[in-house]
């Protein structure tokens, strides 16, 4: 068996972009091809754990705040009790 492998960076001949603008650092939009499985960059895995991520900090932040909130408050608490 042998397994043939695709360039995923450079758009397949035909397309109306340059080939030339897809050489460099940062990938041009329109260059490489469309996500074919799940894990692929761009993918539903990919979105599924940026969307995870980004609820994991706000229930991080929720957190914090309640924390402060309850923190500040039993810290009033504490001074009108002392006056």
């Amino acid at each position: 068996m042998h397994a043939t492998m695709t360039n995923q960076t450079v758009p397949p001949p035909g397309g109306e972009l340059d080939l030339s603008a897809c050489i460099g650092l940062y990938p041009k939009p329109g260059c490489g091809t469309a996500p074919q499985s799940s894990g692929d960059r761009g993918g539903a895995m990919q979105i599924a754990v940026f969307g995870i991520l980004i609820a994991a900090l706000a229930v991080i932040g929720v957190r914090i705040a309640r924390s402060i909130i309850a923190r500040d408050r039993a810290i009033d608490a504490e001074l009108k009790s002392n006056e």
